[in-house]
């Protein structure tokens, strides 16, 4: 043999283990180059889905489900309200008040809402701290004066703490809102 055939030997060699690793490395590069490197990116659940997940988890009894819902809505959209107030209530309905007064706050500060406040004078109400729940239902009205259930809880309050005339005039105020209130109306009878 001579040396250029030699030569010729050693670069078909050289081609055809070329091509042995190109038939190798094919599926890898049936794939664009561009999206080879691409980052797999998760779709997360929105708000609205987590919160809807949450809502079902609590109706169905499985409050422990419902809480870890909530927690995650609170870590992953901390400007979720909504997503607060629920984890106070169910917090609340664990008995771990002091968290469920934690998180209300928090959701004030996020929208200072009557409904927010509401459910916080009656959490405060339960720990025992009434001039704080007054104070509450005091902001719950100024924000809105036409929700009769915040006239009824402010006027329990009253009522618990003898104040009897304040108490009559709210479960009368409650009353105006919504002449169909049953509860307000036994109340009133039985001050009167």
């Amino acid at each position: 043999m001579t040396i250029f055939q030699l030569i010729m030997l050693a670069a078909a060699a050289f081609f055809a283990y070329q091509i042995y690793v190109y038939i190798q490395n094919i599926d890898e590069e049936a794939e664009p180059a561009f999206m080879q490197d691409r980052e797999v990116i998760e779709v997360q659940p929105s708000t609205d889905e987590l919160i809807e997940q949450a809502d079902k988890a609590y109706m169905d009894g499985q409050i422990d489900e419902a809480q870890k819902l909530l927690e995650e809505i609170v870590l992953q959209f901390p400007d979720s309200s909504e997503g607060m107030n629920k984890l106070a209530f169910v917090l609340a309905k664990q008995g771990d008040k002091l968290g469920a007064e934690k998180y209300y706050k928090a959701s004030l500060e996020i929208d200072d809402d009557d409904m927010t406040h509401n459910a916080l004078a009656t959490l405060l109400v339960s720990l025992d701290r009434l001039d704080d729940a007054e104070e509450h239902y005091k902001k719950a009205l100024d924000l809105d004066d036409n929700y009769e259930v915040t006239w009824f809880n402010y006027a329990n309050l009253m009522q618990g703490l003898g104040k009897l005339n304040e108490a009559k005039e709210m479960y009368q105020k409650a009353l105006d809102i919504n002449p169909d209130f049953e509860e307000a109306k036994e109340e009133l009878e039985n001050l009167a």
